[in-house]
């Protein structure tokens, strides 16, 4: 299994003007680091990226492009993350 993530909460109400909250998880085969996670905005105005086993029990490395982030993890790293965009 490779780098995968899921959105966990659909679009929701405006947050500020137009922009939405979304959030979701994702998981790292035993040898992945990391991945792209797409959230189906344009732009990201804040997001955040978090480890939630005991391989990554260091904040993951990001970076954001457009709609989509990057995670850099350690390897078999999985997470959760959270995006404010539109």
């Amino acid at each position: 299994m490779a780098f995968a993530s899921t959105t966990t909460t659909a679009p929701g109400p405006d947050v500020l003007g137009s922009s939405r909250l979304i959030s979701g998880t994702y998981t790292n085969a035993e040898t992945d680091s990391g991945g792209a996670i797409s959230t189906g905005f344009s732009v990201i105005i804040a997001c955040g990226v978090f480890s939630t086993n005991a391989i990554g029990n260091a904040d993951p490395k990001f970076t954001v492009s457009g709609g989509t982030i990057t995670v850099v993890t350690s390897n078999g790293a999985d997470g959760s993350w959270w995006a404010i965009g539109r």
